[in-house]
C-alpha cells in the first residue's frame, strides 16, 4: 500500500515538473521575466548603427534595444532603506543679544564765572594810523595854460624834477633827506632839512636842486618853464622861530650855460604848522632855468642849528 501510495506521488512529481519545465520552454509563468540584477543598461544607439565584428556586418534596430527600466525582477524583494545611526548632537546654546552701549551723559558746561577786570587788564585795540591823502591844493589859473611842474611831489614818483646836489657853503653843516615819512603836508613824504652850524666855517649853507643834478651852467641848459607864473611850495619848522633867510629860483650865473633869470624871497620865520609860500615870476625869462629851486641859512640868524621841512614845490 505504501508504494503505492509512493508511485503515485512520484507520477504526480514527475507531471508537475515536466508542466513546469514546459511551461518554462514556452516563457510562461514566472520564468518570462529576466533577472536583470546587477546589470549594467547599455546606452541606446541609433538606428541603422553599423558594428564591424569580423568583417562582417550587422544592423541593429533600435526598437530591439531593451529599456533597463522596464525590466524588473519578480523575486527581488524591495528592501527598505537603511537608516544610519546618527550622532548625539548637542544643541548649541541661545546667542544672547549683547546690550548696546548707553549713551554717554554730556559732561555740562562748567559756569563762566564773572571776574571784574580794570580797563587797565583789558587788551588794546590796535590802533591804525590813517593814510595821510595829498592834501586838495589850492587852485590856481595859469593865464597861458601852463600844467604844474613840481621840483618836489613825492620821493621817488616821476613827476619830481630838478636834484638837490648843488650844495654850497658849509656844505658839511647840511643834511637833507628827500624821504622823510613822518607827518608830510600830503602823499606819502616830505623834505627833512638839518641845518648845524658848529660844522663849518664859512657861517651860511644852501642847496640848489639843479638840472642835470651838480650842473653849475657848465653841464648843458636846464628847463624852459616859460609861461610859468608863480613857484608854491609849503615849509615848517621843527620848534618853530627857523630862519630862512632866502628861498630863490635860477640866479646860476657866470658860466657858458647860465640861467636866464632869478628872482627870490626871505627871509622867512617858520612855525610848527605847514604853511605855503610863493614866489612871483610872471615876468621872469623862464627860457633857461638850471637852478629850479634854492634855499639858503646864517648861522646868525639860527646860531644854534636848524631842522625845518618843503613840501610839494611847483611851478604853476
Amino acid at each position: 500500500m505504501d508504494n503505492k501510495k509512493t508511485a503515485v506521488f512520484l507520477v504526480i512529481f514527475l507531471a508537475i515538473l515536466i508542466a513546469l519545465m514546459f511551461l518554462r520552454a514556452c516563457g510562461i509563468g514566472p520564468w518570462s521575466s529576466v533577472n536583470v540584477k546587477n546589470v549594467k543598461p547599455e546606452p541606446a544607439k541609433p538606428e541603422n548603427f553599423v558594428v564591424e565584428k569580423d568583417t562582417n556586418t550587422v544592423e541593429i534596430a533600435a526598437e530591439a534595444v531593451i529599456d533597463p527600466q522596464t525590466v524588473v525582477n519578480a523575486e527581488e524583494e524591495v528592501k527598505p532603506p537603511v537608516e544610519l545611526p546618527q550622532e548625539d548632537v548637542k544643541p548649541e546654546p541661545p546667542v544672547t543679544p549683547k546690550p548696546k552701549p548707553a549713551d554717554k551723559p554730556k559732561p555740562k558746561p562748567k559756569p563762566v564765572v564773572k571776574t571784574e577786570t580794570s580797563k587797565a587788564d583789558l587788551p588794546k585795540p590796535a590802533v591804525q594810523k590813517p593814510k595821510r591823502e595829498k592834501a586838495a591844493m589850492p587852485v590856481f589859473t595859469n593865464k597861458s595854460g601852463f600844467k604844474p611842474f613840481y621840483v618836489y611831489s613825492d620821493i621817488g614818483t616821476k613827476d619830481n624834477h630838478y636834484s638837490p646836489y648843488g650844495f654850497m657853503g658849509d656844505v658839511n653843516a647840511l643834511t637833507v633827506d628827500q624821504g622823510w615819512k613822518v607827518n608830510p603836508q600830503s602823499g606819502i613824504s616830505c623834505i627833512k632839512v638839518i641845518y648845524e652850524p658848529a660844522n663849518g666855517r664859512v657861517g651860511w649853507a644852501g642847496v640848489y636842486w639843479t638840472e642835470p643834478p651838480n650842473n653849475w651852467g657848465d653841464k648843458g641848459f636846464g628847463f624852459n618853464l616859460a609861461g610859468a607864473e608863480r613857484i608854491s611850495f609849503w615849509a615848517k619848522g621843527e620848534k618853530g622861530g627857523e630862519v630862512i633867510n632866502n628861498f630863490i629860483m635860477g640866479g646860476i650865473q657866470g658860466k657858458e650855460c647860465e640861467d636866464s633869470d632869478s628872482r627870490a624871497i626871505g627871509p622867512i620865520e617858520l612855525s610848527t604848522e605847514w604853511k605855503q609860500f610863493f614866489v612871483d615870476i610872471e615876468d621872469a625869462d623862464l627860457a633857461n632855468i638850471i637852478g629850479g629851486f634854492c634855499f639858503t641859512v646864517t648861522k646868525n640868524n639860527n646860531p644854534l642849528g636848524a631842522v625845518f621841512y618843503l613840501d610839494n614845490i611847483v611851478y604853476e
